[in-house]
């Protein structure tokens, strides 16, 4: 019910991420070691020629005739990551993972600044190919290398969730969602520690910051949803929701949560019933004045746990609602899902009939574009 292949972070704040992460073509490690040398003032010119070309796909181009007419030259390391990062700019994954690939292959001993900037773009490439176990190699070589890499923590708390073996396999599925819960709050602790960029405005690094929160918070959020945690779930879609309320996702699932919260209260308020029902009887039954004592103490106790239910029952309901209604005002993949929920919910409060959801739909739309109190 709850994998809706919702693999990516936004795109402005992947790029975001990626401009905040990666690695220079000429790390500083790299620069400690023997620099490589070109064997002609041809290989050198060639190279200095494909080094300033600033348009992905001329440096593609001049990458390839660059390793064609130099195989034996010392600048490789450099070529593939030119070629990987123009490959990838120009969104050619097929061509990132190949060359990454190579790159991998023929350098084992790259320092692991360098290995960090291809292996991001390839696994953001793996991702894009929707190849889930390829992305989670690598962000879990990623992780190996640098335990605080963001991107990877990011990447892997959103799709841990989303892909999960089979109920029937439950210690997998129970180490997969604890994986994902430790990636998520990791990776929350490392954009709280983000510094601005100098390059954004205030307004536009608050914005950013948001986005990343939303996706941890939305990921905690399906942890808790899939572990049938639906108090935790609802908080956290609650925290991400209100950070961007744009994402009919999280809506959605906000909604099932309270779903679930409302279902279970109306379960608990028919036992509570059958369970008063059932002191009434042993109290009118009872002769000695201690057991009747402990009967009506027993009855009253029962009574304010049902009204607390009858209380609060509604209100998780109408928070369902609220949050459908809003899942389906924005579209998207869950639209069909949250309308057929909202319909039941809807008539179940409103005497079998569906007048007026379409006014309830847009009124909560319009809350979305309010700005918050």
């Amino acid at each position: 019910m709850f994998s809706l292949k919702k693999w990516a972070v936004s795109a402005s704040a992947a790029c975001l991420l990626l401009s905040l992460s990666v690695a220079p073509l000429f790390s500083q490690a790299a620069a400690e070691q023997k620099q490589p040398q070109a064997k002609t003032k041809a290989e050198y010119d060639a190279y200095m020629l494909l080094y300033n070309e600033g348009a992905p796909a001329k440096k593609v181009d001049l990458a390839v005739k660059f390793l064609a007419d130099h195989p034996e030259t010392e600048f490789k390391m450099f070529v593939y990551q030119m070629q990987i990062d123009s490959y990838a700019r120009l969104g050619n994954v097929d061509k990132v993972v190949e060359t990454g690939e190579k790159f991998s292959s023929d350098f084992p001993q790259a320092d692991n600044n360098t290995k960090k900037f291809v292996m991001q773009r390839m696994m953001t490439s793996y991702q894009q190919k929707n190849d889930f176990a390829k992305t989670v190699e690598y962000g879990d070589k990623l992780l190996a290398i640098d335990p605080k890499d963001l991107p990877s923590l990011l990447t892997l708390s959103s799709i841990l969730p989303e892909r999960l073996p089979p109920e029937e396999k439950r210690q997998e599925r129970a180490a997969q969602l604890d994986k994902a819960l430790d990636y998520s709050n990791r990776a929350k602790a490392e954009i709280e520690a983000l510094q601005k960029p100098t390059q954004i405005t205030d307004e536009q690094w608050t914005t950013e910051k948001n986005k990343l929160l939303a996706t941890v918070n939305s990921s905690i959020g399906l942890v808790h949803l899939n572990k049938k945690e639906y108090d935790k779930a609802s908080k956290q879609y609650e925290i991400s929701t209100n950070l961007t309320k744009t994402n009919p996702i999280d809506f959605y699932r906000l909604g099932i949560a309270y779903t679930f919260l409302a279902r279970n209260m109306a379960k608990e308020l028919n036992e509570l019933v059958a369970a008063m029902n059932q002191a009434q009887t042993e109290l009118q039954n009872a002769q000695d004045a201690a057991v009747k004592d402990e009967k009506e103490k027993k009855l009253l106790e029962l009574k304010a746990k049902s009204q607390d239910s009858e209380k609060h029952f509604p209100e998780m309901r109408d928070k369902a609602i609220d949050s459908l209604a809003k899942s389906v005002y924005l579209k998207g993949v869950t639209e069909a899902q949250a309308r057929t929920e909202l319909e039941r919910l809807y008539k179940s409060k409103n005497n079998n009939t569906l007048d007026g959801i379409d006014t309830l739909i847009a009124q909560a739309g319009e809350s979305l574009k309010r700005p918050a109190q």
